[in-house]
């Protein structure tokens, strides 16, 4: 396995790596957990840990906050490699309500984050680490659409979580980052598993099956299309001799779903996916001094008129409603044949 044993960002799990963000707001339960054989894990659930030898390299190069140099992991399932029948870490769920009613992306990124005993916050992670747009101009790569504070924001994909996670390693200054697996097939993402590495995944809630439909013209010119029952989980566990997987649901806690559904609802919503990696020595430690923190603020995050939203280039492409035209009718886009919604997600 070469470098990748030395970084493998799910060697540590400790009792640490599985503190919550949100004190009373985490819940264990509904899951359980089945061996696997190239992870570890250690919880607040009272499960029995699971271990496993992992090789170390001394890391002596650092980067200019102490934090071991960046080592980028390969995290490409090899062509021979075979997924196995069963395996589960276990992720503890953060729930995303009341605070954040449709913020399930960032709240699935921190049950990632205190996975390896990152101390993130939910709300931290929305109102500074998450590129927000409020008023419609960029699209969900972008950043997150509407207000995740409230029932009818939409929502962002993979880009915006894997920005929102190394703007936040970059603010601690780990060498830590994430890894964007959008268009992997469910091997490769149950490979990723089997190497201790957890995967957020874009999904829809309670897995209905709904399509996309047209719900305005973005500022910068594109369609926006949006699935209504959007959600998004961390996936941390499958079995194929249930027939499960094994998600950690900021909306409804830990649980198993059906694993054929959730594969095909999975490939619906774009096939998007992220993990995070990183050193074992670094993993949920925090690098930076206050100062450090306060320069880092200023330098990327400039509020105005108490509004968090920091993409400033909005603020310049506002369009009056006297000059915005009448545009025609749209068609639905051919991949989309189900049943669709013109609500947000909630």
């Amino acid at each position: 396995m070469g470098k990748r044993m030395c970084v493998i960002a799910a060697a540590v799990m400790c009792a640490a790596a599985m503190t919550s963000c949100s004190g009373g707001e985490s819940q264990l339960g509904g899951d359980d957990v089945s061996e696997c054989g190239s992870s570890s894990f250690s919880s607040k659930s009272g499960i029995e840990p699971l271990t496993v030898a992992m090789a170390e390299v001394p890391t002596e190069a650092t980067n200019e906050y102490g934090a071991p140099a960046r080592v980028e992991i390969d995290v490409t399932k090899p062509d021979d490699y075979k997924v196995g029948q069963k395996c589960a870490l276990y992720v503890e769920t953060v729930l995303q309500n009341p605070q954040l009613p449709t913020g399930c992306e960032i709240t699935a990124l921190t049950e990632l984050l205190n996975y390896y005993g990152f101390k993130a916050d939910k709300v931290q992670m929305a109102d500074i680490f998450m590129a927000n747009d409020r008023i419609g101009y960029y699209t969900m790569n972008e950043a997150y659409i509407g207000d995740p504070h409230q029932e009818d924001g939409f929502g962002c994909n993979a880009p915006v979580i894997v920005k929102a996670a190394n703007d936040y390693f970059d603010y601690i200054g780990s060498d830590w980052y994430a890894a964007d697996l959008t268009g992997s097939t469910m091997a490769q993402i149950y490979y990723q598993i089997e190497q201790g590495r957890p995967v957020i995944v874009w999904t829809t809630i309670d897995q209905v099956e709904i399509g996309k439909e047209y719900a305005f013209e973005l500022g910068c010119g594109e369609d926006l299309w949006f699935n209504g029952m959007q959600h998004c989980v961390v996936l941390y566990g499958f079995d194929y001799d249930e027939k499960v997987v094994h998600v950690a649901d900021p909306l409804v806690g830990n649980r198993k779903y059906d694993m054929a559904r959730f594969e095909h609802i999975y490939a619906s919503m774009d096939k998007q996916a992220v993990v995070l990696c990183g050193h074992e020595e670094s993993a949920g430690v925090d690098y930076t001094t206050n100062e450090q923190k306060s320069e880092w603020m200023k330098k990327n995050r400039i509020f105005e008129n108490g509004e968090r939203v920091w993409l400033r280039e909005n603020l310049d492409l506002l369009i009056s409603p006297e000059e915005a035209e009448e545009k025609p009718a749209r068609e639905e886009p051919a991949t989309t044949n189900a049943t669709t919604t013109t609500e947000a997600k909630t």
